[in-house]
């Protein structure tokens, strides 16, 4: 039942997720060490949105190559927020029953056509003032709806 369920969730990931390189296993835990400690500490998980990401578009804006660069600095952080997304949706659909599911794979629906229609047009942008393009704009995106989804399934998953 959960294999379907995650097959069925599987489908509202963008598809420019499903072609991402799966993250390493220090981005990984740069962002979970990050997490816990925003969790241990009263803090807000979203301040850890560019953990990775920043610090290596920092480095690579003196390049030639630092558009191309940056992006590829942003895909490395959206490989983790979208195994956390992934994990987050099975989690919640899980938990929380049909009901539960049902609303979760309505909600990823609509979410993943907001963010094929919004993120794009930040490819357009100069670079200058959207490092990391449309990719830093999914990778935004992916984490805060992962953030909310690990919030909703470790609230159903209490019960």
């Amino acid at each position: 039942m959960l294999a379907r369920v995650l097959a069925a969730l599987a489908v509202f990931v963008p598809i420019g997720a499903a072609l991402a390189a799966p993250p390493t296993a220090a981005d990984a835990k740069a962002v979970a060490q990050c997490l816990d400690a925003a969790h241990n500490g009263d803090g807000f998980g979203g301040n850890c949105i560019g953990v990775v990401a920043d610090p290596c578009i920092k480095a690579a804006s003196g390049r030639d190559s630092y558009v191309a660069d940056q992006k590829a600095c942003a895909a490395r952080e959206l490989a983790v927020w979208q195994v956390r997304l992934t994990q987050a949706m099975a989690a919640a659909s899980k938990g929380g029953g049909n009901q539960a599911r049902n609303a979760v794979a309505a909600a990823q629906k609509s979410w993943a056509s907001s963010q094929d229609a919004l993120c794009p047009l930040f490819a357009n942008l100069d670079p200058g003032m959207a490092p990391g393009a449309d990719t830093y704009c999914r990778l935004q995106e992916t984490a805060r709806r992962a953030l909310l989804l690990e919030r909703l399934g470790a609230a159903v998953g209490e019960h």
